[in-house]
């Protein structure tokens, strides 16, 4: 018989992005009856349920606090939780990790694992900072397994005493999804390496720098734009922003930079091979993570990532080998480091050229995925 296993996220973008793939794995094992409970827009939740991976059921999460629609989410997913008994309960991205932990626990459901991908307070302090750790101590403690995606991030908890070290774990080297080898492999169209090439009006001498992930001040757009500014009369860089624009500053941000000839922005794309194809350098000045996956993608592509060396960013990137580690909002640091390769891609290149082999041998996603199935099923 299947086992029944329900799997909550916040938004049906983290399934799309951050369970490429892991969802088909399991599906296709044909061990489970899976069910999947998320927020989100029309695009993300058509995207989902194309992929015929699980029962979806909408809920109308909020990623901000929301009084109202939290108390009345968790109220529907207590009421769902009664009337549905599942044998695994995973929920993973901050609201739906508070509000699934506490309805599966009030339901009783058998087993519950929580998989904490960072979390929203790391820069804050104060009694702000203490109202989110306690919020992050009930979901834990009230979870029957918690899985960290870094070690760093794991570490944190541990030290501020949020999670009890006998129940946590981090699978493998981290990563909630791995790098999958065969996307990185697979042949690319190259009509749409074309068309990147004449939207950006590339040449053989560019150095491009590509930056990749959600725009807001946390990714480090403000910084963003600082490094910019440092490069925006060479006319041989060219910095190119992917991602969705997430706050009226970052909007503002690209706006402005978007009048200069040598930056490039686009929206939130479903495959960004493209863009790691033509890039010599990947800028990753996210201020908190729990795990940076974009940084693997550019490790499979032989791109080396720039970043700063905080919690689970610097599980991602091996300083001197996928890329370099600087002092968070170490922007002067980053531009010099830049300038020293600008004119010299291939100095780049050859300084970083194990980055590829470091990420295969460390996070293949097969592994990830057959590591994350085995702790569900123990």
């Amino acid at each position: 018989m299947k086992k029944k296993l329900c799997i909550i996220v916040t938004d049906a973008v983290s399934f799309n992005f951050l369970m490429k793939g892991q969802l088909e794995y399991l599906s296709n094992l044909d061990k489970y009856e899976i069910t999947l409970i998320s927020g989100g827009d029309e695009k993300q939740i058509a995207d989902l349920e194309s992929r015929n991976v699980g029962k979806y059921i909408y809920f109308p999460f909020s990623r901000e606090i929301d009084i109202k629609k939290d108390i009345y989410c968790v109220c529907r997913l207590f009421i769902f939780f009664i009337f549905n008994r599942f044998d695994i309960v995973v929920y993973s991205t901050p609201k739906a990790l508070l509000l699934g932990s506490i309805s599966s626990f009030m339901t009783l459901q058998k087993k519950r694992i929580a998989i904490v991908r960072g979390r929203v307070y790391e820069n804050y302090s104060g009694k702000k900072r203490k109202f989110f750790e306690v919020l992050d101590k009930l979901s834990l403690m009230i979870s029957s397994k918690c899985i960290f995606i870094s070690k760093s991030l794991q570490q944190k908890f541990i030290e501020e005493k949020i999670v009890n070290y006998k129940k946590s774990r981090v699978l493998l080297q981290g990563s909630s999804n791995g790098l999958d080898l065969s996307w990185v492999s697979a042949s690319l169209d190259q009509s749409e390496t074309l068309k990147l090439k004449s939207k950006i009006g590339y040449k053989e001498s560019d150095f491009v720098a590509v930056c990749i992930g959600r725009v807001c001040i946390d990714k480090g757009v403000i910084e963003l734009e600082e490094i910019f500014s440092s490069f925006k009369g060479f006319p041989d860089f060219k910095l190119v922003l992917v991602g969705r624009l997430e706050d009226e500053e970052a909007t503002s941000i690209v706006k402005k930079l978007s009048e200069f000839d040598n930056f490039f922005y686009f929206d939130q794309v479903s495959d960004v091979r493209c863009f790691f194809k033509l890039a010599n350098l990947h800028l990753f000045l996210s201020h908190r993570e729990g795990f940076g996956n974009v940084a693997l993608e550019a490790a499979g592509f032989g791109v080396p990532t720039f970043a700063y060396d905080v919690v689970g960013v610097r599980d991602s990137v091996c300083d001197g080998i996928s890329g370099k580690l600087f002092p968070f909002r170490g922007v002067e640091l980053i531009i010099k480091e830049i300038k020293n390769y600008i004119h010299s891609r291939n100095k780049l290149e050859n300084n970083f050229s194990g980055s590829a082999d470091w990420a295969a041998e460390n996070f293949s996603s097969i592994v990830v995925w057959d590591a994350y199935e085995k702790e569900f099923n123990k």
